[in-house]
């Protein structure tokens, strides 16, 4: 359960009207944004009652060790509030309704009396010149209270909210900047200040506020100018109606799975059209769903989980439907199901590095910040990187300029994705519009590759440097049995990685050319080998942020090769290709949205088992009968999907009890 501390300010006791000083309007906007557990730190002397729970604090540092002795009595995240703080309920919800896993502070523009503070890829990294500054109220999630339960600050400086902050920054956490840019927020001294901030506020239209900043405004193309010209009308609709976001995200999922079904039927092209108008409706409701949320401010953990699961769940169902339609077309099962199979490989492996190439730019912000490796770019390639990285800055802050668009659009963004399909679908079948859709990803991939690659060598940070592999790398409990590699060198985990990736490669090729079983098994069980051999390395290289993606390419290859060699169903074997996929994308929502239902892992096996379970299942059935390699990995699909919906469900009930505590 969540707790609101607040600290002590001379403001807090400034009289807005005849009954209410500006602290009880805040705890009373701390209760309206869904947390009732309010404790407020008071000085001797101070006898004013208040509708909360008082402690009394003699000094800072005083506050500093109430703070500790309140954040780790409980089980959720502690919000961390300064007494003379007056904003609007939309401030304060902007921070408090944040579910996720996330840390972070209130940072604004309106108070010259706050402490400034620099912002970078949007987290405050520090003190700075300003013209951010601190707003007086901050979040510091459980995860990371549990990371600095043995270095909580000892001493205040005078100041235990900003001793917090140096808290998490002295750990490396991430601390995120929540803003509400054009809502006047300030840490006030007396009453009349206060009413002109809240004059101010007041005077902005709120409704037009929540709704202008519920559609994103750096999204891409196809949503920019196809979706968010008239999906807040869509937005106000669904508001009035009652509806939350949740609802909309399977109403999305239901229009995919529509129109994947009138896809598998074969390309008709009225049936077609339809197809088409329902994909694009889809997306629509997948865009409405966030704004939404954004608009009501009706967060939540399991809502932002699904919102990305879904996403992927739906384009693999699409994919499925347009290979199938493809088979009923009359092309070969293995060429349709197989560049189906790409498509999906590609894809899960792409979004596997852009998730841990951000954690690797949001690692360095935080590192660099700390002065920890300031050591300058060395070698041209490392300065290359740093010219990239200065020039896709300037060409992302040229907001919507041709350039920006180009930039936006080779990476092969989600919209412009379903765009390619439904048109090419339409306009040339089922095949073309798969086989268009790789070619762009393999692009993508290539592009997005060597640029983060150049820029990594300027980053000079290691962002896999911690000791929960588990976070990661999905090993299961067949990685404690390997033991650790005896080979040194910061290289060696993504060396030994990529060497891999080399051979998973090759064992597809191998199978996919008809070669005898045991080249493919042969390939597959010595790309098992090679990744396994570095499962208890410590990844410290500039490199290794490759290793989650190149892990979800040896599993996917692993099992694609011996399920070709042992002539496994096709439908089959891209069904447990994308069941493996989703489970690791939870993996990726942990990270990219800090938010997953998903507490422990070991019973999903682990990618290492799952591909010896692939390699042996593949190998038998060609030595004995044909059919028992799709009834294991049909078993295999079952198993794991079963395990990851029961710790969904698991985690989804324990959070329900944990809220409801």
């Amino acid at each position: 359960m969540s707790r609101a501390v607040i600290l002590p300010a001379p403001g807090g006791h400034a009289e807005l009207d005849e009954d209410r000083t500006v602290l009880d309007r805040l705890i009373a906007q701390i209760r309206e944004a869904g947390c009732d557990d309010v404790i407020v730190l008071s000085r001797p002397g101070t006898d004013r009652p208040v509708k909360a729970t008082q402690v009394e604090s003699a000094d800072a540092d005083a506050d500093l060790e109430h703070l500790g002795e309140l954040a780790f009595s409980g089980s959720g995240a502690l919000f961390l509030a300064c007494a003379d703080l007056v904003a609007s309920q939309t401030t304060v919800a902007a921070v408090l309704s944040d579910s996720t896993r996330r840390s972070g502070v209130l940072i604004g523009a309106d108070d010259p009396a706050a402490a400034p503070v620099t912002v970078e890829r949007g987290l405050v990294t520090g003190p700075g010149p300003g013209p951010t500054r601190l707003g007086g109220l901050a979040k510091v999630s459980a995860a990371h209270l549990a990371r600095l339960r043995r270095h909580w600050p000892r001493r205040s400086d005078g100041d235990a909210f900003a001793a917090v902050l140096a808290g998490l920054q002295a750990r490396a956490v991430p601390v995120n900047a929540y803003r509400t840019g054009g809502l006047e927020h300030r840490q006030v001294d007396t009453g009349e200040e206060a009413r002109e901030v809240i004059g101010a506020f007041e005077a902005v239209d709120m409704d037009a506020w929540r709704l202008g900043n519920a559609v994103k405004h750096d999204d891409d193309l196809f949503a920019t100018y196809a979706v968010s010209t008239w999906s807040p009308r869509l937005v106000k609709l669904c508001a009035r109606l009652g509806w939350t976001p949740t609802p909309i995200t399977w109403v999305s999922i239901a229009l995919a799975l529509g129109a994947a079904a009138i896809f598998a039927a074969g390309h008709s092209l009225p049936l077609y059209l339809a197809a088409a108008a329902l994909m694009y409706f889809s997306f629509v409701f997948d865009c409405v769903d966030g704004q939404l949320a954004r608009y009501t401010q009706n967060f939540s953990s399991f809502g932002g989980w699904l919102d990305m699961m879904a996403d992927r769940s739906k384009e693999f169902v699409l994919y499925a439907g347009l290979a199938a339609g493809a088979v009923a077309d009359g092309a070969s099962a293995p060429a349709a199901w197989g560049l189906a199979i790409g498509a999906m490989a590609t894809q899960t492996v792409r979004h596997t590095a852009d998730t841990w190439y951000a954690v690797l730019l949001d690692t360095a912000v935080v590192r660099q910040a700390r002065r920890r490796e300031s050591a300058p770019p060395v070698g041209r390639a490392a300065h290359l990187g740093q010219r990239l990285g200065s020039a896709s800055e300037q060409v992302m802050g040229a907001h919507r300029t041709p350039l920006y668009w180009v930039k936006r659009t080779i990476v092969a963004p989600v919209g412009e994705r379903w765009l390619l399909l439904a048109a090419a679908a339409v306009a040339f079948g089922p095949q073309i519009a798969i086989t268009a859709l790789l070619a762009w990803q393999l692009l993508a991939l290539g592009y997005t590759t060597a640029g983060r690659t150049l820029r990594s060598l300027a980053a000079r940070t290691a962002a896999l440097r911690r000791p929960d592999r588990s976070a990661h790398r999905d090993d299961g409990p067949l990685a404690r049995l390997v033991p650790r590699s005896p080979v040194g060198g910061d290289m060696t985990p993504f060396a030994a990685t990529a060497a891999a990736v080399l051979a998973a490669g090759a064992a597809v090729l191998a199978a996919g050319l008809g070669t005898p079983p045991w080249v493919p098994f042969g390939l597959a069980a010595l790309a098992l080998v090679l990744a396994a051999s570095v499962a208890r390395t410590d990844h410290e290289g500039l490199f290794d942020w490759f290793i989650p993606a190149g892990l979800r390419a040896v599993e996917l290859g692993v099992i694609c090769a011996s399920g070709i060699a042992a002539g496994v169903s096709w439908p089959v074997l891209y069904l447990l290709l994308t069941v493996i996929a989703l489970y690791f994308y939870d993996l990726a929502a942990g990270l990219d949205k800090a938010a997953s239902p998903v507490a422990r892992r070991d019973l999903g096996l682990g990618w290492p088992a799952r591909s010896l379970v692939a390699i042996i299942a593949g190998a038998v059935a060609v030595a004995t009968v044909p059919m028992a390699a799709t009834v294991v990995y049909a078993a295999l699909a079952a198993y794991v999907a079963a395990v990851f919906v029961g710790a969904v469900v698991a985690g989804t009930v324990r959070a329900s009890r944990e809220a409801a505590a």
